[in-house]
């Protein structure tokens, strides 16, 4: 059995992530900007801005997954925030860099999550993971992130596995509560011309490949974090409706409102991303929820 120690243990994936792997009988740590006595896992304080660590964290780990990092959608992006944005996560790689070189003797993989931001807007090209990066925020700051995960991986020498992820699906937060709320007010709504691919996971998907992570040592590189059938944004607000069964208009939020209630951080809704997850499949991964409107429906009754 792995010891996991998990920084960003209680975002969205970590949270899930963290059960399951407890489940598998795998021990859970996790890193933490405070101390959390409630949590049901052994918590360590770091501190980035710092450059600080409890090191006992490290003791006896086997993996380390780092999926902390500043929320991309929390808040305009100001050129305050932009720069908060990319240094959470350059910054706590860099950390874990140098806390795994002193401390982390016992460590034999690293797992890192990234995003399909790289990618930028691409329209209707499909994207592989050997697809070059786009223009824009988005694509700058994944590409900084993931070279500070490769100084890492050649600097500890290493097996990494890093996922691009797309836009991970749950009630419990991130974008599907956003989507949903509409429909509250009996309407679902697209971005734009509707037309832009969103490339979108289940929650139980993401995690199920950092945890293959855990348990199978061939499986590292760089791989696409979302599920085969990505969804044009007009198609997934109709999907919405039909998996919901509610009562609900289809409309439009013009592109120009967007941009100027949102500034730059529209490109976090009209851009878009045709992800493919043909090198993941060819691995033997298979998706529980490889369809959005199934797996709408089960988040949905799940709670999850």
């Amino acid at each position: 059995m792995a010891t996991v120690l998990i920084a960003g243990g209680s975002g969205l994936i970590g949270t899930r992530l963290s059960q399951l792997l407890q489940e598998r009988g795998h021990e859970v740590r996790h890193f933490s900007r405070r101390p959390n006595p409630s949590s049901p896992y052994p918590t360590f304080v770091w501190n980035i801005e710092k450059n600080t660590y409890d090191t006992a964290a490290f003791e006896g780990v086997t993996h380390v997954i780092h999926l902390a990092g500043a929320g991309i959608a929390d808040s305009r992006w100001t050129p305050k925030r932009k720069e908060i944005i990319i240094k959470s996560r350059t910054e706590s790689t860099r950390l874990l860099q140098e806390s795994i070189l002193a401390h982390g003797q016992s460590v034999k993989a690293y797992l890192a999550g990234s995003a399909i931001g790289f990618y930028g807007d691409r329209g209707e090209e499909v994207l592989g993971e050997d697809a070059k990066p786009g223009n824009g925020f988005l694509s700058e700051s994944v590409s900084v992130w993931e070279q500070a995960i490769a100084t890492l991986t050649e600097t500890t020498q290493l097996p990494t596995l890093t996922v691009r992820t797309g836009i991970v699906l749950s009630t419990r937060s991130g974008a599907l509560p956003k989507m949903l709320l509409p429909l509250y007010f009996f309407v679902s709504t697209y971005f734009g011309n509707g037309q832009q691919w969103y490339s979108w996971i289940h929650l139980e998907d993401i995690c199920r490949i950092f945890l293959r992570g855990i348990e199978d040592d061939s499986f590292r590189g760089m791989y696409n974090g979302v599920a085969p059938h990505p969804e044009r944004s007009k198609t997934l607000a109709a999907t919405l409706i039909k998996a919901t069964g509610k009562l609900a208009l289809l409309l439009p939020a013009p592109a120009f409102i967007l941009r100027l209630i949102l500034g730059e951080m529209s490109h976090t809704v009209l851009d878009s991303a045709k992800v493919s997850t043909e090198k993941l499949e060819a691995t033997g991964f298979t998706f529980d929820f490889p369809h959005l409107e199934s797996a709408v429906k089960d988040l949905i009754n799940r709670k999850a």
